[in-house]
């Protein structure tokens, strides 16, 4: 969905509401899921943004939970240092309240 964002975006510019629209759309089609609002669209538009290696998300990032995803995200801005607390995150098993406990302790540069 995120990279169907994207390329919306980039052929529709950004001002034109696409993942409002999306959102709505997605609720209508799809009344039974839960994770369609616009809030959790722009999550899935900026993972598909940091990670566009599939091989990497398949192989990594789809073994940790969405809300570990989105608190590395909201947390860690550079390449490098979300792919190590996901590696982290699966090797050491941690919940999300660690990982972010060790994100803000800045266990990366320590």
């Amino acid at each position: 969905i995120g990279q169907e964002i994207l390329t919306r975006q980039a052929n529709e510019n950004w001002g034109s509401k696409v993942i409002d629209r999306l959102a709505t759309d997605l609720r209508r089609e799809f009344p039974d899921m839960q994770g369609f609002s616009p809030r959790n669209l722009k999550y899935m538009r900026t993972f598909a943004e940091a990670y566009p290696d599939k091989q990497f998300v398949q192989q990594a990032v789809a073994q940790i939970p969405w809300g570990h995803n989105v608190r590395i995200l909201d947390y860690v801005k550079g390449h490098d240092e979300r792919e190590w607390y996901i590696r982290e995150t699966i090797k050491n098993g941690w919940s999300r309240n660690i990982l972010v406990l060790q994100i803000k302790s800045d266990l990366y540069r320590r």
